[in-house]
């Protein structure tokens, strides 16, 4: 366990730094080919037939001296915004200059915006040093080399992943506790979850291992090929994996040939430093998909996130998005990238430090609150990072009737189920301690130990 108090500034944060080669010599592996080299197997049916738009294709040409008459692009001068000036919390102010505003209200480029990739990649390095990220001057080139693009938050992010590797009939490994959003995505697809079980440390490999060394094709369609997990302040157990669990869990990965979303929205919220290490920063073989966000210390309007991975799927990714979407918000990505620039990465990861002490502060509040009331009701771990208690109601075997109990006197939490793919009865409750004040965290977990009192002399 390490203890966080307070944070510290350091030209690279407090993160643990990992051998590569000693991580990839304990799964056994082979240091002189070892990537990846084609994801085409991967690929379901229709990823395999998307082709990069013609019209998209010309956008190239628009930063060169020749006369560009293929964009169906408004001119700018019809905008009514010319400029625009953004105050800081520190005082400080951030200018976006019309220039700068004329390039940002255009559509975007659908990979992000250039300088923010560049300043996002830089980001990763000083975070999780991916073995498979060429070094700084130097472009990706390999199929496995880690790039960055931009995303309407995680939940696109992962929802693209999905739609380019799953077809109907196969299963996606997942908790058997996790965000339940992952699974509106998969149901209209015609997949099904593979469930692996969770504890207060998140999931578990040896569980994993039984699944897919168990795996029967012929009962359960063809062996999963996809892991998706959320490594740090899980949604909604607040667990965060341990390192060797992780190392567990990527090892599997190599034995069974998987790939990892790694969805990480809380990874600068953990409640302890130094951070742990992603799966990314162990990633030799160019096998792990992660998705970031800045929703949860920034803005969670903007609506930015950021994939990192393999050179040749997102690529894919953003022939998928300029046949149909096309990019994110040049407008958002262009504030997000005078604010971090304003920052710095130091800035930008000290901010980190705060945003998880203050969540800390808070979980050690919710924690008190629920003890005050609740103790021999119900059971609870205390969350590692995020913004959740994860609690298990004693004597109940299906939260669904208690929820509805508590709105009735005047509070909402979110019932167990939802977050259970098996969609089985769930004993659970998820609290989020990250906006109540202390006076409504008291009035709901009255309110709620009443409700199983009152349960528990029926």
């Amino acid at each position: 366990m390490f203890v966080f108090i307070g944070c510290c500034l350091t030209k690279r944060p407090p993160v643990f730094k990992l051998c590569h080669r000693a991580l990839y010599l304990t799964a056994g592996g082979n240091l002189a080919n070892h990537r990846i080299s084609n994801y085409e197997n991967y690929f379901n049916k229709a990823a395999k037939r998307t082709r990069a738009p013609v019209l998209r294709s010309l956008q190239k040409y628009m930063a060169t001296d020749l006369v560009y008459l293929a964009g169906g692009i408004p001119n700018s001068d019809t905008f009514p915004i010319a400029a625009a000036q953004l105050r800081l919390k520190d005082g400080q102010t951030v200018h976006i200059d019309e220039a700068d505003m004329k390039v940002a209200l255009q559509y975007g480029a659908t990979r992000g915006k250039l300088q923010l990739r560049e300043w996002l990649t830089e980001l990763q390095r000083r975070l999780h040093d991916p073995p498979t990220l060429p070094p700084p001057g130097v472009s990706p080139s390999a199929n496995s080399d880690m790039i960055t693009i931009t995303a309407n938050g995680c939940t696109e992010a992962f929802s693209k992943i999905l739609g380019m590797v799953l077809e109907e009939g196969d299963s996606l490994l997942a908790e058997e506790s996790t965000y339940p959003s992952v699974f509106n995505v998969t149901e209209p697809l015609g997949c099904k979850p593979a469930i692996v079980k969770n504890d207060a440390d998140g999931l578990i490999p040896s569980d994993l291992s039984n699944v897919l060394c168990s795996w029967n094709e012929a009962a359960s369609g063809p062996r999963p090929k996809l892991l998706y997990c959320v490594p740090n302040g899980a949604n909604p157990t607040g667990a965060n994996l341990s390192l060797e669990r992780r190392k567990e869990i990527y090892a599997l990965a190599r034995k069974y040939d998987l790939l990892i979303i790694e969805d990480d929205p809380y990874h600068m919220i953990q409640y302890s430093r130094p951070l742990l290490p992603s799966l990314l920063s162990m990633d030799v073989d160019g096998r792990v998909l992660r998705c970031d966000t800045v929703s949860k210390i920034m803005s969670a309007g903007a609506r930015l996130g950021y994939v990192s991975g393999p050179k040749q799927f997102l690529d894919r990714i953003v022939d998928l998005k300029e046949g149909v979407s096309g990019g994110g918000s040049a407008l958002v990505e262009t504030i997000m990238l005078k604010v971090f620039q304003n920052m710095g990465h130091d800035g930008y990861i000290e901010h980190g430090c705060r945003v998880a002490n203050f969540y800390h502060q808070r979980s050690q509040l919710a924690s008190r609150t629920a003890e005050k009331h609740l103790k021999g009701l119900a059971e609870w771990s205390a969350p590692q990072a995020g913004m959740f208690l994860w609690m298990k109601l004693l004597g109940v075997e299906d939260s669904r009737h208690v929820c509805q109990k508590l709105i009735q006197k005047g509070a909402v939490v979110v019932q167990g189920h939802i977050f259970c793919p098996a969609s089985v009865n769930s004993p659970y409750i998820r609290v989020s301690f990250s906006y109540a004040s202390e006076a409504d965290l008291n009035k709901t977990f009255s309110w709620l130990a009443e409700i199983l009192k009152e349960q528990s002399e029926q």
